[in-house]
C-alpha cells in the first residue's frame, strides 16, 4: 500500500464531516471556526514539529523529504485534529467524547507507527493524549467566548483563521518553486525555508486583521496586500528570499493571492461577529 493512502482516507473522512457540519448547520461560515481551530494547532506544531522537530511524516508525495514531512502534517494540523476541534465545539460534547476523540489519535498515530509511514523523535503519545484533550476543551472554550462577543476572542480568531490560509498558501508557493526562504537557522534549506515562512506568515496575517479592524472601506484595506508584498521585499534585496521566477511574475501572482486573502478575512471577520448572541 503506498504510502499517501492512510494521509488520504483521513483527509476525505475529515473533509466529509466539515461538509456535512455545514449542510446539517446550515452555515458555511464553519469553515472560519475550523480555519481558526487549524491556525491554534499551527502554532503549536511550529515549536513542536519544525522548532522541536518532535516527529516526521513519509506521505511520499513530494520529492523534497522535509516537504514532504508538512505535507503529512497538514493532514492532522490542518483537517483531522480542527475539524474534531469544530465538532467538539459546534454539538458542546460532553467531556468523555473529547476522551475519545484523543484516544482515537493515540490509535492513529500508532497504526501510521505500525505501517512506517510516521516517527518519532522525542514525541510521546502520553503527550498527544494530553494536547489533543486540551484542545478540545479550549476549542469548546472559544466558541463559547465567540458566542458572548469578547473582543479578545475575535481578534485572535480572525488572526488564527487568516494565519492558517497564509501558512497554507506561501507551503504552496514553497512546493512549487516560486519562491523560499534562506536564513540559515537550520542547515536544511527546507527546514530553514518552513521556519521563516511561518514567522513571516504570522506577521502578514496579523496586517489583514489590523487593516480589516481599523478601517471600514474596502479601499483603504487594500493597503494590506500591499504592505504584505512590501515586508518580503527588505528579505528580497538582502538575499534572505530567493525568487525562483521573473520577478513581475511573482508580483502579480502575490497581489492576486493577498488579495483574495484580503476578501476572504473581510468574510471571515463578519462571521465571527455573527456568532455573538
Amino acid at each position: 500500500m503506498p504510502n499517501y493512502v492512510p494521509y488520504m482516507i483521513l483527509t476525505i473522512i475529515s473533509i466529509l464531516i466539515l461538509v456535512l457540519i455545514i449542510v446539517h448547520k446550515r452555515q458555511f461560515g464553519v469553515t472560519v471556526l475550523f480555519l481558526c481551530f487549524s491556525g491554534m494547532v499551527y502554532i503549536a506544531e511550529l515549536f513542536v514539529m519544525i522548532i522541536g522537530n518532535s516527529y516526521n511524516y513519509f506521505p511520499k508525495v513530494l520529492s523534497v523529504p522535509y516537504y514532504d514531512n508538512v505535507l503529512g502534517a497538514i493532514v492532522s494540523n490542518l483537517f483531522v485534529i480542527p475539524i474534531l476541534g469544530v465538532v467538539a465545539a459546534m454539538y458542546k460534547l460532553r467531556f468523555r467524547w473529547l476522551v475519545l476523540f484523543a484516544v482515537m489519535l493515540v490509535v492513529i498515530e500508532w497504526l501510521f507507527e505500525w505501517f512506517d509511514i510516521y516517527q518519532t523523535n522525542w514525541w510521546r503519545k502520553e503527550y498527544t493524549f494530553i494536547c489533543t484533550l486540551f484542545f478540545f476543551l479550549l476549542a469548546k472554550f472559544w466558541i463559547r467566548a465567540l458566542q458572548l462577543g469578547t473582543k479578545w476572542s475575535r481578534f485572535l480568531s480572525l488572526w488564527m483563521q487568516g494565519w492558517s490560509g497564509v501558512a497554507t498558501v506561501m507551503f504552496i508557493m514553497s512546493v512549487a518553486t516560486i519562491r523560499h526562504y534562506e536564513f540559515g537557522f537550520f542547515e536544511n534549506v527546507y527546514r530553514d525555508d518552513i521556519l521563516v515562512s511561518a514567522i513571516m506568515g504570522i506577521l502578514k496575517s496579523l496586517i489583514f486583521v489590523i487593516a480589516i479592524i481599523l478601517f471600514k472601506k474596502f479601499r483603504w484595506r487594500l493597503l494590506a496586500p500591499i504592505l504584505v508584498f512590501g515586508i518580503d521585499l527588505p528579505l528580497y534585496y538582502v538575499g534572505i528570499l530567493v525568487i525562483e521566477i521573473p520577478f513581475w511574475i511573482y508580483t502579480m501572482i502575490y497581489l492576486v493571492l493577498a488579495t483574495l486573502l484580503l476578501g476572504w478575512n473581510q468574510y471571515a471577520y463578519s462571521f465571527i461577529c455573527k456568532i455573538a448572541r
